[in-house]
C-alpha cells in the first residue's frame, strides 16, 4: 500500500509524510512548502501556488493573507490537474479544501483508490457558524475570510471521500451532526515530537500561578473568555501570570487593544519548538478554551511536558482526557475558566496530580508521529481492502 499526500500547505502533513516514509508506504507529497527532508523523488513543490502567495506572506495585512490563501486555490488546482497520479498510489490523503483535483485524478485513473478527506477542523458548516457567531458578538463587522465557494467545495469533498480523517472526538461528532456517516469517519489523534516535548520534573513547577496558552489569538479559540477569567483571577491572586504565545489575527485585533493593558497578561511572539518546550515546563497549567478546533497540537505538547490541562471539549481535549484527568470546561464560559484556574491556585498538590494524569493520558514517549502514522496505515489497509471488495462485487454484477 502506498499513500500520496497533497495539499496547498503542509500544516502538520510534513510530519505525517516523513513517518509514512519511515514505514515504507509514502508514494509522494505534493505541497507548496519547501521540502523538509523527504527524498527528492518523492516530493513535488507546487510552485504556482507558492509564488502566488509569496507577496501575501511578507507584506500584506494578515486578513488579506488569510483570504488569499483560499482565493488562490485555482493555482493549486491548475498545477494538480497537470500531474499524473503515480502508478503505485493506493490512497490519496488531502486536507479540507485541497481534495477536489486530487480526487479527480484518483477517479479518472480507473483504479480503486481510497480517497481521504483530512478534517483540520470541525465540519465546514459548524466551523463557519461558530467562527462567524463569535465575530458578530466580539468583533462586529468582521467576516470570516473564507468564501462561500470554498465552504461549498469542502462539503462536496466530504461527500466524495471514502474516508473522513478526524483528529478528535469533537471533529467526528461535528461530522456526524452534519449528516456524515459514522462509518465514514476515522478517528486518529495526532502525535508529538517527544524528543523536544518531554516530561518535566516536579521541581520545575513554579511557586506562583503561571498559566500559558499557545496559538493565534482569534475569537474562534476563545481568548476573549480566557482574558475575562484571568482579569477576575488576578484581583485575588496579584502574583498570577498569563502568558500568551502567537500572532494576533484580524478578528481579535480590536479586542487586544482592550486587553493588552491587563496586569500580568503577557503576549509573546511565536518561538521555536525547543524554546516553547522550555517555557511550557516552567508554567503551572495549559489553557485552551477553543470554541472550534481540530485538535491543537499545542495541547498534546503540553500533555507531553506534564502540564495540567484546562480545556473545552471543542478543543479536542476529550479525545484523550476526561473530567478526572483534566478540567474540561464549557465553551464560551469565562466563569468556568476562572473556577478551574482558581482551583489550581488554591491546591498545589492538584497541579502535580493533574500534570501526572495528563502525561499518562498522552501516552508518554510512545505517542509519536510514527505511532500516529502507524495507526493510519493499519486503518487505511483495512478500508482499502473493503473498498476493493465492494468494487469487485459491483464489477461482477
Amino acid at each position: 500500500m502506498k499513500v500520496l499526500i497533497s495539499g496547498m500547505a503542509s500544516w502538520h502533513m510534513d510530519k505525517t509524510a516523513a513517518s509514512f516514509e519511515k514505514l515504507g508506504i509514502l508514494s509522494g507529497m505534493w505541497v507548496s512548502n519547501k521540502n523538509r527532508g523527504l527524498p527528492s523523488g518523492k516530493y513535488k513543490r507546487i510552485w504556482p501556488y507558492h509564488l502566488g502567495m509569496k507577496p501575501f506572506y511578507h507584506v500584506a495585512p494578515a486578513y488579506l493573507e488569510e483570504e488569499m490563501r483560499w482565493r488562490n486555490l485555482w493555482l493549486y488546482d491548475c498545477w494538480v490537474r497537470r500531474q499524473e497520479l503515480p502508478a503505485d498510489v493506493d490512497v490519496v490523503q488531502c486536507p479540507m479544501g485541497s481534495c477536489s483535483p486530487v480526487f479527480d485524478l484518483a477517479e479518472a485513473s480507473g483504479r480503486t483508490i481510497l480517497k481521504v478527506f483530512e478534517a483540520m477542523n470541525g465540519h465546514p458548516t459548524t466551523q463557519r457558524g461558530y467562527w462567524q457567531r463569535e465575530a458578530d458578538i466580539h468583533s462586529p463587522g468582521f467576516r470570516v475570510p473564507v468564501g462561500e465557494k470554498v465552504w461549498s467545495r469542502m462539503n462536496r469533498e466530504i461527500h466524495r471521500a471514502d474516508c473522513v480523517l478526524c483528529p478528535s472526538t469533537y471533529v467526528m461528532e461535528s461530522m456526524v451532526a452534519n449528516g456524515v456517516s459514522p462509518e465514514k469517519c476515522l478517528l486518529n489523534h495526532f502525535g508529538s515530537d517527544t524528543s523536544l516535548f518531554f516530561k518535566r520534573e516536579k521541581e520545575d513547577i513554579p511557586s506562583f500561578p503561571k498559566f500559558i496558552i499557545t496559538g493565534n489569538l482569534t475569537v474562534r479559540k476563545g481568548h476573549q473568555y480566557l482574558f475575562l477569567a484571568f482579569q477576575k483571577l488576578v484581583e485575588q491572586y496579584p502574583d498570577a501570570e498569563l502568558h500568551v504565545y502567537g500572532g494576533i489575527r484580524p478578528d481579535f485585533r480590536p479586542l487586544w487593544e482592550k486587553w493588552k493593558t491587563c496586569p500580568h497578561l503577557y503576549h509573546h511572539a511565536s518561538v521555536s519548538q525547543q524554546e516553547l518546550a522550555r517555557r511550557l515546563a516552567s508554567c503551572t497549567a495549559f489553557i485552551l478554551p477553543s470554541l472550534e478546533e481540530g485538535f491543537a497540537r499545542s495541547l498534546l505538547e503540553a500533555m507531553a511536558v506534564g502540564l495540567p490541562i484546562i480545556a473545552t471539549h471543542e478543543s479536542g481535549a476529550t479525545t484523550l482526557l476526561d473530567g478526572r484527568s483534566a478540567r474540561i470546561i464549557p465553551a464560551a464560559d469565562a466563569e468556568a475558566i476562572y473556577r478551574a484556574m482558581k482551583e489550581l491556585c488554591d491546591n498545589p498538590a492538584l497541579v502535580h496530580r493533574l500534570g501526572e494524569q495528563a502525561y499518562a493520558a498522552f501516552g508518554g514517549s510512545e505517542n509519536t508521529w510514527e505511532a500516529y502514522a502507524g495507526r493510519l496505515a493499519e486503518a487505511y489497509r483495512e478500508r482499502l481492502e473493503r473498498l476493493r471488495e465492494s468494487a469487485g462485487q459491483r464489477g461482477s454484477r
